[in-house]
């Protein structure tokens, strides 16, 4: 089972920001050179809930791929290339993650999705991943400060964070939901967020996206808005992974089709 895990990293003082900012290039040829390690993503966050063009140099997050949870749980906590992360980050989590469907590709790749793939349960896990035209980059970041106002303000959601690769050309939203229904309401009907995806789709504001639903497996570490998720850790995706009978639950109810 293909497994992708989202990790954050904090960094308090400006020693410790100076380098994790460094590490944005001279990390890259370690990571590609870690074992089991089939694609990755090393980020940066805007300020606020990231979703900002003002660069937020305190925290960056990571996302990979690796073929198990086994050992995508002994890489994070022993590779090499992470150790100056581990090390470093005042604070670290990182979320475990199957994925159950995907649209699009990131860079040229494709999640890898099981055969059998189950539905996706609560809390419902969604990432989306856009490479904006240049041409149209000032009519997204306009939108940009009213959707993040209301990311602030939605009730609804357990945890969203915007990150990206390249600032203002990349935007990356990974969230998450206990409600199909209000994460669909917030993706296509919320005056900001909503109105902002019509018009990217409609007037081809991307030249490559990436659209992917997760069920969550286990979360370790300490963040703001992830933490009392670790206590729904053993979820049903998680005990199949480790060959344990799963509780039967529901299936989750329908997925928005964009975020």
């Amino acid at each position: 089972m293909t497994v992708v895990t989202f990790s954050l990293f904090g960094f308090s003082t400006p020693g410790r920001r100076l380098w994790a900012f460094s590490q944005m290039g001279l990390a890259k040829p370690s990571l590609r050179k870690t074992r089991d390690l089939s694609f990755f993503k090393l980020m940066g966050t805007g300020a606020g809930a990231g979703f900002s063009t003002r660069p937020n140099f305190g925290v960056y997050t990571l996302l990979a791929e690796w073929p198990s949870l086994d050992i995508a749980r002994e890489r994070i906590r022993s590779a090499a290339s992470l150790a100056g992360y581990r090390r470093t980050a005042d604070r670290m989590a990182t979320v475990y993650l199957e994925p159950v469907s995907t649209r699009g590709r990131w860079d040229g790749h494709e999640f890898d999705i099981a055969p059998d793939a189950p539905a996706q349960r609560l809390p419902l896990v969604a990432m989306t991943r856009a490479t904006i035209r240049p041409s149209k980059l000032a009519r997204f970041w306009r939108r940009v400060p009213a959707i993040s106002d209301a990311v602030d303000r939605e009730p609804a959601k357990s945890f969203m964070i915007g990150t990206g690769e390249i600032p203002w050309l990349h935007q990356v939203t990974f969230s998450l939901w206990q409600s199909a229904e209000e994460m669909e309401r917030f993706a296509r009907d919320s005056a900001t967020h909503g109105e902002a995806v019509r018009r990217a789709y409609q007037d081809d504001w991307f030249s490559e996206y990436c659209f992917t639903r997760f069920n969550l497996l286990s979360v370790d570490g300490e963040w703001e808005g992830l933490t009392e998720l670790a206590q729904s850790a053993h979820t049903p995706a998680a005990a199949q992974a480790e060959n344990q009978p799963p509780e039967p639950r529901p299936e989750a109810a329908r997925l928005a089709s964009a975020h």
